[in-house]
């Protein structure tokens, strides 16, 4: 194989060439050695060299546009690391990064891709983190995804994929991130999700699934983030909730979810925020603020009269002004645009509007909310 100046293979060398043409290289960003002759690729920005190959290629931000060639990227053989993502990338994810065996790390988020994932990612078996969040992908997630076992971190939320969770992807006993949020997904969330025990970070939201919540769920201990809002979710929250140890938040408004908030959620001790709103929940309130030791917030819309009122968002009714509030806890306060009855009613408790929590909560975002515990109310 012939060598260049180097002693990169040739073959690499034009792969690289090749795909600056593609993606419109003159006008990227930042450019530094690209199509330099005299200098050495590893020189070139946004590209690492070892033991003579190219191993990676991190060019995020910089204003890369067009296709990505479907051969170019397949003659890198040695790639670990592809990150194009927030670029302005158009057209479909090449099935021939497949062939990209050695890849351990594939960011393609933020840009406009369409067209479906190709199962023959599942061939990349060394990839630990796949980020295809916010393009304009249609089409299934590719039961193949599941062939990924050393997969950490799996991001496709914002998309327009369609059909079930596949159970396949509960084979990613190593997975730590599993966001879909933000999708057109239908049918159950799959019974074997207690399978990730690895899982620190769930979120489903807003996409079309149905079913109840498992209870298998309990199974996966060192979750910290379930975000399940905005779905159509039935049946009782399971108790086994109440055995994630490590949650710190926990999202299920905007369900159909029924019963009772189960009594063994007060033994989350690290608990910081939940919101149960927009349910047909009933019953007493557990008392949070008694078992949950770090709980800041917990909004609900609530029915049932024995709701422990000092720590929960209400719709209807609002608690009557002879419920006691306890004084064990500070508060802040910001109740100037509140009615001056319902001032005086809750002096010195933080009442936050609900299109400034919504706002807040963007993007599963999780914001650094003040230590103190708030009570909300929807005005």
């Amino acid at each position: 194989m012939g060598q260049g100046p180097s002693a990169i293979p040739t073959s690499e060398v034009k792969a690289l060439v090749d795909l600056y043409d593609a993606l419109n290289g003159d006008r990227w960003r930042r450019r530094d050695g690209w199509k330099q002759p005299t200098r050495d690729p590893k020189h070139w920005f946004g590209v690492e060299v070892v033991m003579g190959h190219v191993v990676a290629l991190e060019l995020p931000t910089n204003e890369l546009s067009g296709c990505l060639p479907s051969t170019s990227l397949a003659r890198l053989p040695h790639l670990c690391v592809l990150d194009l993502s927030k670029n302005q990338l158009r057209g479909s994810i090449p099935a021939e990064l497949g062939k990209l065996s050695a890849l351990k790390r594939l960011d393609l988020s933020c840009n406009d891709l369409t067209g479906a994932i190709p199962s023959s990612i599942g061939n990349c078996h060394q990839l630990e983190e796949l980020n295809l969040y916010q393009n304009s992908l249609s089409g299934t997630i590719n039961k193949e995804l599941g062939k990924l076992l050393n997969l950490r971190t799996l991001q496709l939320q914002h998309n327009s994929l369609c059909g079930a969770v596949p159970a396949a992807l509960c084979e990613l006993v190593h997975l730590v991130t599993l966001s879909l949020r933000g999708n057109c997904l239908i049918g159950h969330i799959p019974a074997e999700i207690g399978r990730l025990e690895s899982l620190v970070f769930l979120s489903l939201r807003n996409n079309e699934l149905t079913g109840v919540i498992p209870s298998s769920l309990g199974c996966c201990k060192v979750l910290e983030f379930i975000n399940l809002s905005s779905n159509q979710l039935r049946g009782d929250i399971p108790a086994t909730i109440g055995d994630l140890e490590c949650l710190e938040y926990l999202y299920l408004f905007d369900n159909a979810l029924e019963g009772r908030v189960p009594g063994s959620i007060a033994r989350l001790k690290l608990l910081k925020e939940s919101d149960f709103r927009d349910n047909r929940l009933h019953g007493e309130l557990p008392n949070l603020l008694d078992g949950c030791s770090s709980l800041e917030a917990v909004m609900t819309k609530w029915k049932g009269r024995k709701a422990s009122y000092r720590h929960a968002m209400f719709g209807d009714p609002m608690p009557s002004p002879d419920i006691p509030l306890t004084s064990s806890h500070q508060f802040l306060q910001t109740l100037e645009d509140l009615p001056a009855a319902l001032s005086n009613t809750f002096f010195g408790l933080s009442f936050v509007h609900k299109s400034e929590w919504d706002r807040a909560s963007k993007d599963d975002r999780v914001d650094n909310f003040s230590s103190c515990c708030r009570i909300f109310t929807q005005l």
